[in-house]
């Protein structure tokens, strides 16, 4: 019987992990999109400071998830998303016109990969 509990116990443990993982993941790409949005609105307006500074709050919000999800399955969306945020910020430096462009590029990808943590039929099986 206790081994019983005890089961229950862990499935309702990891149950509540994977739910409370989901929300911050979504919370993270929400932040995320949010410092891109500033980014273009700050390009645009001629304020390159404003854009540099929320670009490097874009990539500290990723780089604190990616240093927090120790289990990140999927690499390649990762590794695509670091590799944006860092080019952004050197786009932004270099007072390039590809800056909206990337930060377009910067929010499919944070979007993808929330999507893929989705829960789905896909996700379960």
């Amino acid at each position: 019987m206790k081994r019983i509990v005890i089961c229950c116990i862990l499935t309702v443990l990891i149950f509540a992990g994977g739910i409370i993982s989901l929300f911050y993941t979504s919370k993270v790409g929400d932040d995320i999109r949010e410092s891109l949005r500033q980014v273009k609105e700050c390009y645009l307006s001629g304020d390159k400071e404003g854009a540099r500074t929320a670009a490097k709050e874009a990539s500290e919000i990723w780089r604190g998830f990616r240093e927090l999800h120790i289990l990140i399955l999927d690499n390649d969306h990762a590794l695509e998303i670091t590799m944006s945020a860092q080019r952004l910020e050197r786009l932004i430096e270099s007072d390039s016109d590809e800056v909206t462009v990337e930060c377009g590029l910067m929010d499919e990808l944070v979007s993808a990969y929330c999507r893929e943590q989705e829960i789905s039929w896909g996700n379960v099986f």
